[in-house]
Parts: structure tokens; sequence; C-alpha cells
């Protein structure tokens, strides 16, 4: 098969090529996409508390959640059970995970970062 000249400016490429690239840019702006929304995020963005479920008729359980999709997020969380002390902890939730902390009335999430292993 003989190469086309594509445009008139005198370059060839066979037209097996020309569809190779595209594709592949297609391909690499699909996938990309998402990546960098993660990686331009701040690592609080990723991660929540949530209560669910009753422990008894005063707290609740409390789980810690990480959305990120590839990166492990340290988090420092401050819970109180009701009529308990404060108590703060440092976790390492991995990738898409949800972890359970304990029971409590109030939690809230200090600091946020991603994790350097």
């Amino acid at each position: 098969m003989k190469p086309r000249t594509l445009w008139g400016r005198g370059e060839t490429m066979t037209l097996t090529r020309t569809v190779l690239i595209t594709a592949i840019a297609v391909a690499w702006a699909a996938l990309g996409a998402p990546s960098s929304r993660a990686a331009d995020e701040a690592p609080a963005a990723f991660v929540a508390l949530k209560f669910e479920g009753a422990c008894d008729g005063q707290n609740n359980r409390l789980w810690l959640t990480n959305t990120h999709t590839f990166k492990t997020i340290a988090v420092k969380v401050r819970w109180r059970a009701a009529g308990g002390k404060d108590l703060e902890d440092q976790f390492f939730p991995q990738p898409n995970s949800v972890r359970e902390i304990g029971c409590a009335a109030e939690a809230e999430i200090l600091e946020a970062g991603f994790a350097d292993f």
C-alpha cells in the first residue's frame, strides 16, 4: 500500500499511523482527566467522617472514609464518646476504603495529608 499525502503539505503518513495516533490521544485525554483532578485536590477533600449505626442511646459508630483512587492519606482524628474524654489518634486509610474508628458522640478531622511511604 502506498503512503498517502495528508493536508497537501508534502508530508506522508500512513492512514494506519494517523488512526493510531488519534486513538492514543483520545485515550490519554479520557484517562488522564480523573487522575489530574485527584492530583490537584487537597488530601482533606478525599477523607470524611460519618456516623452510621448506634452503639447505645448516646453514641453512634464512627467511620473514616478515603475516596482517593490510589493514595493512602494520613488522617489525625479527635473524637469523644458521650460523657467521656477526648481521644486523638492518627489513621492511614487505604485508597477507596471505609474504616471503623469506634463509638462516639462527636468527631472531627484535625489534619489530613498524603502518606509518605
